[in-house]
């Protein structure tokens, strides 16, 4: 699933979503109904932009987390703000990555979170810039 701003990063990330095989559930610009729609098609990973333009991605990503606590998510940001982005990991972000990606870490990194179990110990995210 992803929930993206601007349609750019989206049709990027969607496009490197599908080259390594994942499948593209659902995709909305709108934090509200990212919400809405979490519980009814349950992704594997969520791709969060921080940046909405209806209900902030924190916002969205606490939501989802209270919601679901096994939710796999990812925080994108075209602009990292380092007080915003540990304020994600506190709420759950399972990693953080800037657009654009370099696409040897974006496959790294989305293998990484969706094969992770949550019977493991946490490890810090990633902030890839």
């Amino acid at each position: 699933m992803i929930v993206e701003n601007s349609e750019k990063p989206c049709q990027s990330t969607k496009k490197l979503l599908s080259s390594i095989n994942y499948e593209i559930v659902f995709l909305t610009n709108n934090g509200y109904e990212a919400i809405e729609k979490y519980g009814i098609v349950k992704p594997d990973l969520l791709l969060l932009d921080i940046t909405l333009s209806k209900h902030d991605g924190l916002s969205v990503l606490k939501e989802i987390k209270k919601n679901y606590p096994e939710s796999k998510i990812i925080i994108t940001t075209l602009l990292p703000n380092k007080v915003i982005l540990e304020e994600c990991t506190k709420s759950g972000a399972d990693a953080c990555i800037t657009i654009p990606y370099k696409l040897k870490e974006f496959v790294i990194l989305v293998t990484s979170v969706c094969n992770s179990s949550r019977t493991k110990p946490k490890v810090a995210p990633v902030i890839i810039e």
